[in-house]
Order: structure tokens, then sequence, then C-alpha cells
């Protein structure tokens, strides 16, 4: 019964080393199940994180200029021709907003015709 030749004893270390088999094609079926989702996250990263950065960038570098300009005492922002509640208006577009209101640049309105 237990002689050497034997299948039935050897039986069980079969069933184990087919366990270790599936087992081990299971892991690597999920290791590649994740590496293909981080690669496919990483082809998105370009697409959405570029603009992203360079938009917080932008943000940055506008309010760095204006915490420049507010740490300017009023008539140095007189001399530049800015004043203090203009300074977001000024960095953000250029010109302060009454400057726009006077030149009429908000609205640009086409000019009307006199007959």
């Amino acid at each position: 019964m237990f002689e050497r030749g034997n299948s039935v004893s050897s039986f069980p270390f079969k069933i184990e080393r087919q366990v270790r088999i599936e087992r081990s094609l299971v892991g690597g079926a999920c290791v590649r199940g994740v590496m293909h989702a981080f690669a496919r996250g990483l082809r998105v990263l370009p697409s959405r994180g570029i603009p992203l950065v360079r938009d917080l960038a932008t943000k940055w570098v506008l309010r760095r200029a204006m915490r420049e300009l507010h740490r300017l005492d009023d008539r140095t922002l007189a001399d530049i021709g800015v004043t203090r509640g203009e300074i977001e208006s000024a960095v953000r577009h250029g010109l302060p907003t009454r400057k726009l209101r006077e030149h009429n640049w908000d609205g640009l309105r086409p000019q009307q015709r006199t007959a």
C-alpha cells in the first residue's frame, strides 16, 4: 500500500502543487490588473494635470502681484494711478476699473450713428 511507485501517496503533493500554481496565476492576474489600471491613470494625467498646474501657477503669480501692490503705501499707488480698491482689477485685467468705465472698454457698445 505505501510503496514508492504508488500514485496514492503522491496525490496530496500533486494537489498542493496545483494549488500553488493556481494561486500564483491568480496573484499574477491581480498584479497585471492593478498595473493596467495604474497605466491608464498615468495616461490621463498629462491631459488633465498640465492645465491644472498651469492654472495654479497663473493664480499664484497673480496673488503675488496683488500682495506686492498691497504692501505699497497709498501715495505710491496714486503715483501708479491705482487705488487700493482697484488693485485686483489692475492685476487681473491690466487697467483699473474706473479707467475701464471712463473709456467704456468694459461694455464696448457700438457707437450710435448721427443722421
